[in-house]
């Protein structure tokens, strides 16, 4: 089902997450990933909630929003170190400079992903003549 990029990276006002800080699970649960796919995210740098003792993070509505934006790459197989790339240089230099990097980086993937139905469809043909040549009705 297509999502517009825009309902799957909402940023600013347009992001409806309820202004208060989250915990772990409840994000974890909304982004349909493990608590441990989020301490490796944060282990990487890719965000930093606020700590309030040793096992509690706090996640504000920015850590959501860009938890998000995360999520959605993975989703779309962007690599980890793509993710951070581009979060530092968001981090650095702003939405200007960002914006035209991830596009960059999408297009690159959906050339990649082309690319790879290509052959998964050149090895399913192969896969249906050898079956056939073999006597085997589909």
């Amino acid at each position: 089902m297509y999502m517009p990029f825009s309902e799957l990276v909402p940023q600013g006002e347009v992001f409806t997450v309820e202004d208060r800080p989250h915990q772990i699970g409840e994000l974890a649960e909304k982004f349909g990933v493990t608590l441990r796919t989020i301490r490796f995210y944060e282990e990487r740098g890719l965000i930093a909630p606020r700590r309030v003792s040793a096992r509690t993070r706090l996640y504000d509505v920015a850590d959501v929003a860009r938890l998000s934006l995360i999520v959605a790459c993975r989703r779309h197989g962007l690599s980890v170190d793509a993710i951070a790339d581009l979060l530092a240089l968001r981090d650095r230099e702003g939405p200007q400079a960002f914006q035209p990097r991830l596009t960059a980086a999408l297009a690159e993937r959906l050339a990649q992903m082309s690319a790879e139905i290509a052959e998964a469809e050149k090895l399913r043909g192969e896969l249906v003549g050898w079956l056939a040549d073999l006597g085997h009705d589909r």
